[in-house]
């Protein structure tokens, strides 16, 4: 039982892993049910986030600390 469960959330990680290396490739769903966003074309910066849309879905985006957009 547990060789089988640590087989399963391998597998699931593995998949989470080849997915996020294909994260521009993907459709639209990457970025609504996923929440990975792609780098705006032109950013823009208010003095504090930058921020952008998503070439991908359209939505108004954020940087983090880390530069993922979300």
């Amino acid at each position: 039982m547990g060789i089988i469960l640590t087989l399963l959330i391998l597998t699931i990680f593995v998949i989470w892993i080849a997915l996020a290396s294909f994260n521009d490739y993907l459709p639209k769903w990457a970025c609504t049910i996923l929440g990975w966003h792609i780098a705006p074309k032109k950013p823009g910066f208010d003095g504090v986030n930058l921020f952008g849309i998503c070439p991908r879905c359209g939505k108004k985006v954020l940087r983090d600390s880390q530069g993922n957009w979300f």
